[in-house]
């Protein structure tokens, strides 16, 4: 092979390699983001909005959810209530699941009905092997499509949004399951009970009427 012919050969080679790289930085699908969970209930344009991140293996969590029920009953026409993710993987082995179930169950607009089934339930799926059959029971109790809600969980823009989640309670300075804020700002050491919760948001009402 004489020298004219090889330098043209490794020219074309090299064109070759640098058009496949180009092709694949342009066809890579985009890192996958989100900003976060968005299950909300009560009054949606409220000047107050309580938000608890909850960690669904957590057993403060799930002391709190029946105080927590009792006050989004009693303030869903004056209050937005909200939660969001914040599962402590590496004491909960099941939270994480249990939060990409939930958000799932949000994909088809029943988030609320799951979270409930989800807390009521912990006590028995915390002690499975494998939880996902008592999430799948749950799922057919609230009339989800099972199908879709498997393939959201494996969605990669469920993990975002759970991990948004987690970025933000990071920033807010959150250290332990529940943490809860009020109007974006950490509410130190709650005390669990509705009267505690109900005096803080009176508080919070009147302090909006008065401005």
């Amino acid at each position: 092979m004489d020298g004219k012919r090889f330098w043209i050969i490794l020219a074309v080679i090299a064109v070759s390699f640098f058009g496949l790289v180009g092709y694949s930085k342009l066809t890579a699908p985009p890192e996958v983001t989100s900003n976060g969970s968005n299950n909300v209930f009560g009054k949606l344009d409220s000047p107050v909005t309580l938000t608890e991140f909850v960690d669904f293996q957590c057993e403060a969590c799930y002391a709190f959810y029946p105080t927590v029920k009792e006050v989004k009953e009693k303030y869903k026409d004056r209050v937005k209530f909200q939660v969001k993710y914040f599962p402590i993987s590496n004491s909960h082995q099941f939270a994480r699941v249990a939060a990409a179930n939930a958000e799932s169950a949000a994909q088809q607009g029943k988030f609320w009905e799951m979270h409930n089934k989800i807390f009521e339930g912990q006590k028995i799926w915390e002690q499975a092997q494998n939880p996902q059959q008592y999430f799948d029971q749950y799922a057919k109790d609230i009339g989800l499509d099972l199908e879709k809600l498997k393939n959201d969980i494996k969605d990669p823009k469920t993990t975002a949004t759970i991990n948004a989640d987690l970025d933000e309670v990071k920033r807010l300075g959150g250290n332990g399951t529940p943490t809860f804020t009020l109007n974006g700002k950490k509410i130190e050491n709650p005390e669990n009970t509705a009267e505690a919760f109900s005096k803080l948001l009176d508080d919070a009402l009147a302090k909006a009427e008065n401005n």
